[in-house]
């Protein structure tokens, strides 16, 4: 009879230390906000339809002559899906940004971190700070072939 009240007890044991461990594990305190859910990655392709289609209204200057501007190149930095260079022209002038765009509200926005006008060897530093200098890129043109963006390299 001794060892079925001994079993009872260290059930009982048990079970209120799961209980008691549960609740302290759970436990928020008031004030502090729960974890936030993990943020989904933009896709790129996302991105490159997004700024295509706008690339009028997030360039910071106007194009030349009453043209439009039309995209070239993307070179997104090969550790990011939301950090990219972006090469595009009007048909008389080119320009390069660097970009990083966020997704709020199912929408995408671009923030212009870097802004690049043509060297005598290469992309000359007009405005911001060029953060990503020298690291890898993946570059993506348009195929009109295939009618969408790819990857080249």
């Amino acid at each position: 009879m001794k060892k079925f009240y001994l079993f009872i007890f260290i059930f009982i044991a048990v079970l209120a230390a799961g209980v008691i461990y549960y609740a302290v594990t759970s436990w928020v305190p008031s004030g502090e906000a729960p974890a936030k859910p993990k943020i989904q990655p933009i896709a790129r392709k996302e991105i490159i339809k997004d700024v295509s289609e706008k690339i009028n209204e997030i360039s910071p200057v106007g194009p030349v002559l009453g043209g439009q501007w039309y995209v070239n190149r993307f070179w997104f930095i090969q550790e990011s899906n939301k950090d990219f260079y972006l090469e595009y022209e009007d048909g008389h002038i080119m320009r390069r940004l660097l970009a990083e765009t966020e997704k709020a509200n199912q929408s995408l926005n671009h923030k212009i971190i870097a802004v690049f006008e043509p060297g005598e060897v290469d992309w000359k530093l007009i405005q911001g700070e060029d953060k990503f200098f020298g690291q890898s890129l993946d570059l993506y043109e348009y195929s009109d072939e295939l009618e969408t963006w790819v990857k080249k390299n």
